[in-house]
């Protein structure tokens, strides 16, 4: 079971512990407490409906091994799963947009599902995104969404809007003479780091870290958290992953399990998890996500726009 702490709370000896997807016994549980607390959790939702649209920053830090100097307190603004779409508009997305800009990071980030079904959703996303803005640059991969809609043409949009999309590539970002790389693995390929990891050929992710100097500091953009255990073996720095909407539907909290359908196919849902492996070092951290998908309404999960602060070491308590 996941404990979700907050910044100011994170140590080495602290940060929680997570085994991977859920067991099928794990998982009957689950279904069973979500059965049993819904009518507790629902009687009293009015107080949780968010809002699609009131979106919480959450502000948190991560220590990075070999990261550089140079970026020491640097920030990431982390956004994903936007779904452009019949539930998210060009006003909404731009109202996005002025959210991220006015916090200023360095870096924004974004791990897939620009679109919701359709070719068409990619012109207001471009649309509005084409004013995002930070000093070292904007970088995205696809999610599951995009591959709905035609991943070629989504790619497009937003190259054409000046967006890096890292497709099974990195990019390398440098400030002061050092650098920290960003790679970003399609939505459709991820599946296929079990073979790289097991020493087989795996074209897709071998692109994705080729010439990444074995010391240094990383970060992977995949949509979907569900292979986190296998990145965990490359020993990638920090993993940033959507997908989930943080269950988008949560009936309630058990500690730090969620009770949401979403758990019954992974409990990788929301926040910050580490690998079974105590020997890596990979963290992950799972956003909640900007959009909805098949209803227009979140309930006790507000949409979410992470902000992270870089460093090299985990702050003292």
């Amino acid at each position: 079971m996941k404990k979700l702490l907050p910044p100011t709370e994170l140590s080495a000896s602290t940060l929680p512990k997570e085994g991977g997807p859920g067991s099928l016994s794990r998982r009957a549980f689950l279904h069973t407490s979500i059965l049993g607390v819904s009518g507790i959790a629902l009687t009293s939702c009015t107080r949780g409906i968010m809002q699609r649209n009131d979106i919480e920053i959450t502000r948190r830090e991560f220590a990075l091994k070999h990261l550089p100097n140079a970026f020491e307190g640097r920030t990431i603004t982390f956004l994903s799963d936007i779904h452009s779409g019949p539930f998210m508009d060009v006003a909404e997305l731009k109202r996005v947009v002025r959210t991220v800009n006015d916090l200023r990071s360095d870096i924004i980030v974004m791990p897939g599902d620009f679109v919701t079904s359709e070719p068409e959703e990619i012109a207001p996303f471009a649309e509005a995104m084409s004013a995002l803005s930070a000093p070292f640059g904007v970088y995205a991969c696809t999610g599951n969404h995009d591959y709905y809609a035609g991943v070629d043409r989504v790619s497009r949009g937003i190259e054409e809007i000046g967006l890096k999309l890292l497709r099974n590539e990195n990019a390398k970002v440098t400030i002061d003479g050092e650098s920290l790389y960003l790679i970003g693995v399609d939505d459709d390929d991820s599946k296929t780091v079990a073979a790289y990891v097991e020493g087989r050929h795996a074209p897709h992710i071998e692109a994705a870290w080729r010439g990444i100097p074995e010391n240094a500091a990383t970060i992977l953009l995949c949509h979907k958290p569900y292979n986190f255990e296998d990145f965990a073996k490359t020993n990638v720095g920090l993993m940033l992953a959507g997908h989930t909407h943080g269950g988008q539907i949560v009936l309630g909290r058990i500690g730090g399990t969620v009770l949401a359908f979403s758990t019954l196919a992974s409990n990788y849902v929301d926040g910050l998890y580490l690998p079974r492996d105590s020997k890596s070092q990979t963290q992950m951290y799972v956003s909640r996500g900007i959009g909805v998908v098949g209803v227009p309404i979140r309930i006790n999960c507000p949409p979410e726009i992470t902000q992270i602060t870089l460093r090299s070491q985990f702050p003292l308590l």
